[in-house]
């Protein structure tokens, strides 16, 4: 009996430790002044509005770990060890096919070939082949 409880204790303990060394690695989110349909920062961007998807500092880098509606600097950029969502994503949930088509001729999602197809895809879905995104 003391066998089998000193096994269950030396298990418990090893998978705390297992847990503690190797970290959960949860997703990285959006950052809720890029989704919460607010301008936070009472600047209107380059597109008109300003707010969530429309402020440039939000359409070009949404995530948790930057500066929202504020610009993020390049050197601070996708420096988590954590997964990043998809920015396709998040311009297509937030802002539609204006947003995506902008993105897509900006090449932002050349660097995740993933993501240039799901871009690509969701596109030919709605009928908006590449060249025919609004200027």
């Amino acid at each position: 009996m003391n066998n089998a409880r000193n096994g269950l204790i030396l298990a418990l303990v090893l998978l705390l430790f297992a847990t503690a060394f190797t970290g959960i690695n949860t997703p990285m989110g959006y950052s809720s002044e890029c989704t919460d349909g607010i301008d936070n920062d009472s600047d209107q961007g380059s597109i008109d509005g300003g707010i969530d998807v429309e402020d440039d500092s939000c359409f070009y880098y949404p995530y948790n770990d930057g500066n929202g509606e504020s610009d993020t600097p390049l050197n601070e950029r996708y420096n988590s060890i954590r997964d990043y969502p998809s920015l396709f994503e998040y311009h297509r949930d937030y802002g539609g096919f204006v947003f995506v088509c902008d993105a897509y001729d900006q090449g932002l999602y050349d660097s995740n070939p993933l993501e240039k197809i799901d871009a690509n895809t969701w596109l030919d879905a709605q009928g908006i082949p590449r060249v025919n995104c609004p200027p």
